[in-house]
């Protein structure tokens, strides 16, 4: 009898399969990648190294800035304690560092590292663009380097790109205000080799 049982129950499964009714499980299958996918860093792993920086700005309030300025240290090393010694030393500015962020490249700052100024703690003009109107309306941001002679890091341009979507985001600046420094007088800054228009692509404004 228990033979049987068992017999009956294989024919069962026999039957249904070949009636097409049993359909065993199977793996899911996995999405075929893009070719040009493969070559582009997901945002949010561009994101995480400057994820906790930006954080702490939400601790600050904000005036009217209008417009974003990136520039470019144009020397192979330096910080925002080291600008700032120089701007009040050699520049005689009362209120230090000209920039309200710095982005380091590993030489002076860690590679990436966003570095806050005090005229952002305290949200006064800055002292970047050499013109009165982009110092009182604009962000400052200088990643240190010389773009004339090479490219920004990939920590640095992640780090911008976040700080500038934040910024936006925050002060409500559309994204034709991110501006390079030769947007507003006659100069090389940010360098030849600055990325501006991949930059303006990571904006979400």
């Amino acid at each position: 009898m228990h033979l049987r049982w068992k017999i009956g129950i294989c024919l069962s499964f026999m039957t249904l399969e070949l009636l097409g009714c049993y359909v065993p499980p199977v793996s899911k299958p996995v999405p075929a990648v893009k070719p040009s996918e493969s070559t582009i860093t997901p945002e949010k792993p561009q994101k995480k190294g400057a994820s906790s920086i930006i954080s702490q700005l939400d601790h600050y309030g904000v005036r009217d800035w209008r417009y974003i300025v990136i520039h470019h240290s144009a020397s192979a090393s330096g910080s925002a304690a080291k600008f700032d010694k120089y701007h009040r030393e050699k520049r005689r500015w009362e209120n230090g560092l000209g920039y309200h962020f710095v982005i380091g490249n590993g030489n002076g700052a860690s590679d990436g590292k966003i570095e806050i100024g005090n005229r952002w703690i305290n949200q006064i003009d800055g002292a970047h663009a050499g013109v009165r109107e982009y110092n009182h309306y604009g962000i400052g941001i200088c990643l240190v380097g010389n773009f004339n002679e090479s490219y920004p890091t990939a920590a640095q341009m992640a780090s911008l790109s976040a700080l500038v979507d934040y910024l936006q985001h925050r002060c409500r600046i559309p994204s034709e205000n991110v501006i390079m420094h030769r947007h507003c007088r006659e100069t090389d800054c940010p360098g030849r080799k600055f990325p501006y228009y991949k930059l303006l692509a990571n904006t979400y404004f």
